[in-house]
């Protein structure tokens, strides 16, 4: 594939080495100094048939249409505008463009969300169980809690019927019975941690993801840019997966 880096930040960075010892090119990029919204037309992409997309959130809905009106495939690793999703999918619908969309492009989450999903309806009649969620990350994340944080939470709000929001900051009080707690903390050089639990009385059940390495998330992107290609519409990455394992989970290109 002919690929865009769309930030070269530390993410971008791993994404470039991942994809060039895979073989793939990397034709353009665009950061702070060289920003995508100065580009003039697709030509600036140097032929790239899809752009990996990890800026910032106060540009990210900006790229987003640049994609849509170029009518070029994109992976988006860009949080913070998950709010104008509807927006978003008509932009794509009139580009006929491709893109997918994840706040972690770590296979390991998808797969946890999935295992997740398997328990929550049994959870969902074991009231006994208080659920939480919690993530640590590096002292120089910009956002919390974390968005897989958020996209955790958001599947224990669909699957328990007892929750109703959630609640990010810090409790000074009780906490009430309809409120799911998020809690997050920043220190030293963590990649992410994010655990969801659930509490009884009597024992304690919790799931956890741990990222050691951010090639996790650089070789999840990588894969979704090549099966986002030549695709039309707004795609998770548990859409993806979902092909991959209809396809057997070897396979990593678009059909």
């Amino acid at each position: 594939m002919k690929l865009a880096l769309v930030g070269t930040g530390r993410m971008g960075q791993a994404v470039e080495v991942l994809a060039q010892a895979e073989g793939h090119a990397i034709v353009a990029r665009f950061d702070a100094a060289h920003p995508l919204l100065d580009a003039r037309d697709p030509d600036d992409l140097n032929g790239a048939e899809v752009c990996i997309d990890f800026s910032l959130p106060d540009v990210a809905l900006d790229h987003l249409h640049r994609y849509s009106f170029w009518g070029v495939d994109a992976v988006v690793g860009t949080t913070g505008w998950y709010d104008e999703l509807g927006k978003v999918r008509e932009w794509v619908a009139e580009g006929q463009n491709g893109v997918l969309y994840a706040p972690n492009f770590s296979l390991g989450v998808a797969v946890l969300v999935r295992a997740l999903r398997g328990a929550l309806p049994l959870l969902d009649q074991l009231s006994d169980y208080d659920p939480w969620v919690h993530e640590l990350h590096h002292t120089g994340k910009v956002d919390s809690p974390s968005g897989t944080a958020r996209l955790l939470a958001d599947e224990l709000l669909a699957g328990l019927a007892r929750k109703e929001r959630l609640d990010a900051e810090t409790q000074h009080g009780a906490i009430a019975p309809e409120v799911l707690h998020v809690s997050s903390t920043r220190a030293g050089h963590l990649f992410g941690e994010h655990t969801i639990g659930f509490d009884s009385a009597m024992d304690q059940l919790s799931f956890t993801h741990i990222a050691k390495d951010r090639r996790a998330f650089a070789a999840g992107a990588v894969r979704a840019a090549a099966w986002v290609q030549g695709r039309t519409g707004l795609f998770t990455l548990d859409d993806m997966l979902e092909d991959v394992v209809g396809r057997g989970i070897g396979s990593s290109g678009h059909g």
